[in-house]
């Protein structure tokens, strides 16, 4: 079908640029339905779209001031593969309004896959946990080949948002090789960037050395939750128990760890070195002056 033959039938159906809602009404149809359309169709699906009147109307919407307009826009944009307007959009990566710029970020992601992450040191704002997830998400969706050039590339950056990301992307891709990069942020300061290696490295298997790394950093770790979270992942490796680590929590952890170092060697079949260790620490010794067996 031609162009004109396009706008004709738009023009007949009462799709015109004086009636809004009829416009919006065939561009969340087609926004809904283009996901079921391949090949000729799909291409088809976005040609009608350009033609919607007025002419590149979600690029009208993305330079609204309105905030919710513009979101709108770069969604609509994206969704509709519309990368004639990538340059547009990249310019709104850094909006003071979080939902914009979490749509401009999509976008980015969409439209570049993994060169998206050259933008991540240059990020003003704090990337939310939800906003990292669906980043995450598009990437598996659309990329799901790693570009491990590009993504070593963003090891540099010190955003604490782009570290949490950067780990989350390890794990949903299984990067095993890369692995060392969450076990460096396993002692971060920040709770959060702990957090989030924490929960990534408990997806996979490190080697010995890496092992070795982890364990040290368990007791750098100044939050007892995260400390037992990483205790109960190295008791669920395939991997010999290793005594002189869990007694050593025994020793140095609080109430907390130690009683999950006991659960471990216990669970494992270690009784006898379980209760040796509490009856040497809870066992009473009678001071002699307070002695029953004192001379009358």
């Amino acid at each position: 079908m031609e162009v004109f033959q396009i706008q004709r039938q738009f023009r007949e159906l009462g799709i015109v640029e004086g009636k809004p809602k009829n416009v919006q009404y065939l561009q969340d149809l087609m926004l809904r339905t283009q996901a079921a359309f391949i090949g000729d169709n799909y291409n088809k699906i976005e040609i009608f779209y350009t033609q919607i009147p007025p002419y590149r109307a979600s690029l009208q919407k993305l330079r609204s001031k309105k905030w919710y307009i513009k979101a709108r826009g770069i969604r609509e944009i994206y969704q509709m593969d519309q990368e004639q307007y990538i340059k547009e959009i990249l310019k709104e990566r850094n909006n003071k309004n979080i939902f914009v710029r979490r749509e401009a970020q999509i976008a980015m992601v969409v439209f570049l896959g993994w060169e998206s992450l050259r933008f991540l040191p240059y990020l003003k704002w704090e990337m939310t946990l939800w906003q990292q997830i669906q980043i995450v998400e598009k990437l598996w969706d659309l990329y799901p080949q790693p570009d491990l050039k590009r993504l070593r590339k963003s090891y540099t950056s010190e955003k604490k948002y782009a570290n949490e990301l950067i780990m989350r992307i390890i794990r949903k891709f299984g990067l095993r090789e890369e692995i060392d990069y969450i076990i460096r942020f396993l002692d971060d300061p920040n709770f959060d960037t702990r957090e989030s290696a924490v929960y990534c490295i408990s997806s996979f298997e490190p080697g010995e050395e890496q092992l070795r790394a982890i364990k040290s950093k368990l007791f750098n770790i100044p939050n007892t939750e995260q400390q037992r979270q990483l205790v109960k992942y190295i008791s669920s490796l395939p991997v010999d128990v290793d005594l002189t680590f869990y007694s050593e929590l025994l020793h140095r952890g609080n109430d907390v760890i130690k009683l999950s170092a006991a659960e471990v060697l216990w669970n494992k079949g270690y009784v006898k070195e379980v209760q040796d260790f509490y009856y040497r620490q809870y066992s009473y010794q009678p001071t002699p002056e307070f002695s029953l067996f004192n001379d009358v």
